[in-house]
């Protein structure tokens, strides 16, 4: 499945930053394979149009006033209507860190009475007026305003960063911690604090979504899938996919190939 870049969304742009704000409906639809993924963090607010945006296999329906949120890696679909409005923030994953960006919820509902507010400060990003700051300013309202846009813990993010990338290697939570340069009691209090889960259990979670697009977007069978995600054998994997996903593995790719075609 192909990977973007901001570069490949946005071509043909000087950028000498590591993120971009446009508008939406002012911004030419790029020729992209449908679904896919994005290695940047992304930030929507359509303010007019409808339709469905789906991340990770969740569908969510478009409405003005929503703003949604995508992190890298995400598979990522939509379809809105013609006369959708709005603004766009797009941030390379290595600035993210500047601005302790990791995305937990799929969308946030604006209150009408702050909408004005927050267009404003986009506005003044598209129009390159103390750029930096008004992002920091932007995900910092919406954190407090609407919702938990981003994590409190920058710790968190490089957790789930380490995670992604060794999902194959079933790493012990000394390795992690010591990667992080933390100790084990500190790394399982983050997790706790953050997300209710033990660093194990976050790990079990991601190689589980990692394990669903792996099933809808490749050719890879199940055996190939347990093996490439560090499952000791396919059996297991079935029974832990199973009982994470509440489907089998087989059942859960035919019911969602089967809506796609459908669609």
């Amino acid at each position: 499945m192909k990977n973007y870049s901001i570069d490949d969304i946005i071509p043909n742009t000087d950028r000498t930053v590591g993120y971009f704000t446009g508008v939406f409906e002012d911004t030419p639809d790029p020729t992209i394979a449908w679904p896919h993924r994005h290695d940047f963090y992304s930030l929507v607010w359509f303010t007019k149009g409808e339709g469905i945006n789906v991340i990770d296999f969740d569908e969510h329906e478009i409405t003005p006033n929503r703003i949604f949120t995508i992190n890298p890696n995400q598979i990522h679909n939509w379809h809105y209507s013609i006369d959708s409005c709005g603004y766009f923030l797009l941030i390379d994953a290595p600035d993210a860190k500047q601005f302790h960006v990791d995305f937990s919820t799929p969308f946030i509902d604006l209150k009408v009475e702050d909408t004005l507010f927050i267009e404003e400060v986009f506005k003044r990003m598209v129009n390159g007026n103390n750029q930096l700051q008004a992002i920091s300013y932007l995900l910092s309202l919406l954190k407090t305003d609407a919702g938990p846009v981003n994590n409190s813990n920058p710790t968190l993010s490089e957790i789930k960063r380490l995670i992604a990338e060794n999902l194959d290697k079933n790493l012990a939570i000394h390795q992690y911690a010591a990667e992080l340069g933390i100790d084990s009691r500190m790394l399982n209090q983050i997790c706790k604090d953050e997300t209710g889960l033990s660093p194990k259990q976050l790990e079990l979670d991601m190689r589980i979504t990692e394990a669903k697009r792996l099933m809808l977007y490749t050719a890879m069978n199940t055996s190939e899938i347990a093996f490439r995600l560090g499952f000791a054998d396919t059996s297991y994997f079935s029974r832990i996919f199973k009982n994470k996903a509440k489907i089998s593995p087989s059942a859960f790719r035919e019911k969602y190939l089967k809506n796609s075609i459908k669609s």
